[in-house]
This record gives structure tokens, C-alpha cells and sequence, in this order.
């Protein structure tokens, strides 16, 4: 976990006579606005993993990125990564095999294990991938003013800490 300066009272400090409760509306507003984001997020990833040629789910290209980032792979390790089950990262994998995207390959010493690796074209379609998150990403970037990046990111980090703790 990362440690930040704390900017001003934290959260328990003056509020220990009013805990929010979940009928709360700024409870309720705040648990939509973490729901509304999480979803966009969502939305906006699958609809950039689509426009590749051929198109991958967000799915497909988690476990392309788990590939790129960490080199092949037995299939457990990578569902982990990827945030999916063994058997659905199995399903993938075989259409991703089949279009050239992947390599499955059985293990010497033992023809139960199979290491996956990404081909140059998975590279290359990632790599796309990338790019197009990228550009998106920037142009959301240049519509902040520089307060608004800094709180922003320091707002994400505790909430992505929040999120991990739960």
C-alpha cells in the first residue's frame, strides 16, 4: 500500500457522532459515482478493444497484456493475471490460437501443463491497442486543469486502496 501525505482531517476525525449510513444521500451519491465510473471504464475499454482487427474482448485483451507484461505463461497463472477463470481463459485462448493471436504449447514434463505465448501479431494487435487507449487517454488528460489531474490522481489511488481492502 502506498503511503500519501494526509491533506487536512481524516475521514473518522469530526464526523465519530455521524457515521454516514447507507440511506445517507451523499452516501448513495457517492456509491453511484464510483458505480457510474467503473462502468464507463468498462464501456470505454471494451469498445476500444473491438475496433482491432480481429476485434478482442476486454477480456481477449487482458490476457494479451498479462502475455506482453510478464512473457509466456502456464494458463493458471495467466487467468489470475487476467482476472478470469481457468476454464474461461481456456475458452479464449483456443480462439485466440486459432487466429494466430496466441501459441499454446505442452510442457516437456508434463503434457497436462500448456504455456501460452503471444505471437507477433498478438503484439502487433495490442500493441494497436495501446495506442488508441493511449490517444483517448490524453486527450481526457488535456481537458483537466492541473488541480484537477492532481486530485484526481490522488483520488484514484485511495480508491483503487479502497477498492484492493475490500
Amino acid at each position: 500500500m502506498t503511503s500519501r501525505p494526509q491533506s487536512g482531517p481524516t475521514p473518522a476525525e469530526g464526523t465519530a457522532d455521524r457515521l454516514p449510513q447507507a440511506d445517507d444521500p451523499q452516501f448513495q451519491e457517492f456509491t453511484r459515482a464510483v458505480h457510474d465510473l467503473l462502468g464507463a471504464v468498462r464501456r470505454t475499454r471494451g469498445r476500444l478493444a473491438g475496433q482491432g482487427r480481429p476485434a478482442l474482448s476486454l477480456s481477449q485483451i487482458q490476457l494479451l497484456e498479462a502475455l506482453a507484461d510478464h512473457g509466456a505463461l502456464g494458463v493458471g497463472e495467466l487467468a489470475e493475471r487476467a482476472g478470469v477463470t481457468a476454464p474461461t481463459a481456456t475458452r479464449m485462448l483456443k480462439q485466440l490460437d486459432r487466429d494466430g493471436i496466441v501459441t499454446r504449447t505442452r510442457t516437456t514434463g508434463d503434457e497436462r501443463r500448456v504455456r501460452v505465448s503471444l505471437t507477433d501479431t498478438g503484439a502487433a494487435l495490442l500493441a494497436e491497442h495501446r495506442t488508441r487507449l493511449r490517444e483517448r487517454q490524453l486527450r481526457a488528460f488535456r481537458e483537466l486543469t492541473p488541480d484537477q489531474r492532481a486530485a484526481i490522481t490522488d483520488l484514484t489511488h485511495r480508491l483503487t486502496e479502497l477498492v484492493d481492502e475490500m
